[in-house]
């Protein structure tokens, strides 16, 4: 029993300090939903920029996720001939929070 709250300790510990080495951004806007547990929209101001999500490729802008486990996301946008851009988000229960990235 020792090792694994050890282990949990440690999983903490690390993934803690890989999931605040961004920034964390506040949504652009959040709305109370009831149909789904989560709304993630993530909009950009160049068309068609690849999404990811805890670097799991989720589609491109403007785009639309539903039903995230609620918690902390890394967010990473990329596309060609643009800066990608990498962000910490948190994803709250029981609403919509619609994210707008600026792509330089």
């Amino acid at each position: 029993m020792k090792f694994f709250k050890t282990l949990i300790l440690f999983f903490l510990f690390f993934a803690g300090g890989m999931l605040f080495a961004q920034e964390t951004i506040e949504p652009e806007k959040m709305y109370e939903i009831e149909n789904h547990s989560t709304v993630l929209e993530i909009a950009a101001n160049v068309p068609d920029v690849n999404v990811f999500l805890n670097e799991t490729y989720q589609g491109r802008t403007n785009l639309t996720i539903y039903d995230l486990t609620p918690g902390f996301y890394i967010l990473r946008l990329e596309k060609k001939d643009c800066e990608p851009q990498e962000h910490t988000i948190f994803v709250k229960a029981h609403y919509g929070q619609r994210y707008f990235i600026q792509m330089r």
